[in-house]
């Protein structure tokens, strides 16, 4: 059911709904065009001790059935947060439950009336909400999130501390996609999902299961059994402790389709 692929991104709509405090009028020349375009391609800027990350294209799920379910669960930002179209969205949650985030935007975003300090030689935009020093900087990508995150991203840009760009062989058996996700789950080690609308205007889902448990790989198979009931055309391979799914149908189908 589509309330599935809601519950993934849910997290996003609780996370991103304090940036509207941060709406104003002040444009930055630390902005220049640029892109985050995968989750592989920011974890370069991305501290260690993730737990969960999601990515979206929103650029390329405009118009589409992804696009207006996204939308509709809250997790395309409003232009009103920068004054800016955004075009890429990308959520990073820790494992002790804190996040951040990155937003890419068509334009120089246009925020202010901010207290700012200055750390590592960058403006970072603050302010407190509901007692949480929350910071912004404004760059490409943006940077947004509670300010003891924010500063540890920058640590990362500027050298100071690792990235998680090595941190996730899994990504290695992924292609990009308009959405993705990257999660530890209690089913397997991580798990990648991604959504990609097809020249046929038919939907790929690329499902990846590290280390997998027995029940769940087992459960995979009868689900690949029982696809041609759902509309479903299935395609699973298993690789040194991998198990990648490989489904294609009609966005309904593809979207209620159990992990």
């Amino acid at each position: 059911m589509k309330r599935k692929l809601v519950a993934i991104i849910f997290v996003v709509f609780m996370l991103t709904s304090m940036l509207t405090i941060l709406v104003a009028n002040w444009g930055s020349d630390a902005w220049e065009d640029g892109s985050i375009d995968s989750i592989r391609g920011a974890l370069n800027m991305t501290p260690q001790d993730v737990s969960f990350i999601q990515y979206i294209d929103v650029q390329n799920t405009q118009d589409t059935p992804l696009g207006e379910l996204l939308s509709r669960a809250g997790a395309i930002l409003p232009y009103s947060l920068y004054n800016a179209e955004i075009t890429e969205i990308y959520v990073v949650k820790f494992n002790d439950e804190s996040w951040v985030e990155f937003h890419q935007t068509a334009t120089a975003p246009r925020i202010g009336s901010i207290d700012f300090i200055d750390y590592l030689g960058h403006e970072v935009l603050i302010r407190d909400v509901d007692g949480t020093r929350v910071a912004c900087v404004l760059g490409s990508p943006n940077i947004y999130g509670p300010l003891e995150n924010v500063k540890k991203v920058l640590d990362v840009m500027e050298g100071n501390a690792s990235s998680a760009k090595d941190d996730f062989e899994i990504l290695e058996k992924a292609r990009p996609a308009e959405f993705e996700r990257l999660s530890v789950e209690d089913f397997a080690d991580y798990f990648y999902l991604n959504f990609h609308q097809l020249e046929s205007g038919r939907y790929q889902s690329t499902r990846i299961y590290q280390n997998p448990s027995v029940d769940k790989t087992a459960n995979l198979t009868i689900l690949a059994e029982s696809a041609p009931s759902r509309e479903l055309t299935y395609s699973i391979k298993q690789d040194e402790g991998y198990v990648v799914v490989t489904i294609i149908g009609e966005f309904d189908a593809v979207i209620s389709e159990r992990f």
